[in-house]
């Protein structure tokens, strides 16, 4: 067992190190940051696809692929489009491990919510939590929807795309998890239909990025304008109601 906690460990370390996200020796406390939101959004993805996946009626395993396209759709559908193999996941299985860890703690939880009234009022404030879309809920979300349109945007210049192609695979990595989880539900994905903000906050982050990244802008300071704009229009949608068309 401890040897397993340590192989865990491992892989949670070498995701961080090859995860960083400004390549700069001076963004250290930024990185860190940027982890803490990754693995929030990622932990907090995958309890939203099992709670709407147990709300449709589906067992363990339609809960498991659920929770798995929502914290990892988008970015493999990036990875496929770009040719980017091995796909992520696959090159660093902690982020598999994590969603299955997930997934097997809150059958574990659920069922024991059945047997017990403790477990069950400690269970329910984390299932509203991303029921409801709570205030700390939609922080984090949109922190990781600015940080997903970067990396998507940020893989795809790498890769040598045209300028108009990179900001459509920000897009794609931000949004498409919630648009496999819908095409699960047989129903419209949610980002097609009018509503907030949330692809176009991607998109206008993306878009702002290869701007900057065109006109030869530091690393740092292009991320922080991509991140920080499609925080800030998200963010503004939901208080302001402001809705696509």
């Amino acid at each position: 067992m401890e040897e397993l906690l340590q192989q865990l460990w491992q892989l949670l370390q070498n995701a961080a190190d090859s995860s960083s996200v400004v390549h700069d020796p001076e963004a250290e406390a930024l990185n860190l940051f940027l982890f803490f939101v990754q693995w929030s959004a990622i932990i907090l993805s995958s309890l939203s696809g099992l709670y709407a996946a147990r709300a449709y009626g589906m067992d363990f395993y339609g809960s498991l692929v659920i929770a798995f396209v929502v914290a990892l759709g988008g970015g493999t559908i990036r990875d496929m489009l770009l040719g980017r193999y091995p796909i992520f996941w696959l090159n660093q299985p902690v982020y598999a491990i994590t969603v299955v860890g997930i997934a097997l703690f809150s059958l574990f939880v659920g069922d024991q919510a059945k047997r017990s009234k403790v477990v069950a009022r400690v269970a329910q404030p984390v299932k509203q939590f991303t029921e409801d879309q709570s205030t700390a809920y939609l922080v984090v979300d949109s922190l990781a929807l600015g940080l997903w349109a970067y990396l998507g945007t940020e893989y795809a210049l790498q890769l040598g795309t045209p300028l108009i192609v990179a900001p459509i695979m920000g897009v794609v990595t931000a949004s498409f998890g919630g648009v496999l989880r819908d095409l699960f539900f047989a129903r419209v994905p949610q980002s097609f239909m009018p509503g907030q903000m949330y692809a176009v906050a991607a998109a206008v982050g993306a878009v702002v990025y290869v701007l900057l990244w065109g006109l030869g802008v530091g690393s740092t300071v292009s991320f922080l304008a991509c991140f920080v704009l499609t925080f800030l229009i998200r963010i503004a949608s939901v208080k302001f109601n402001i809705r696509t068309v």
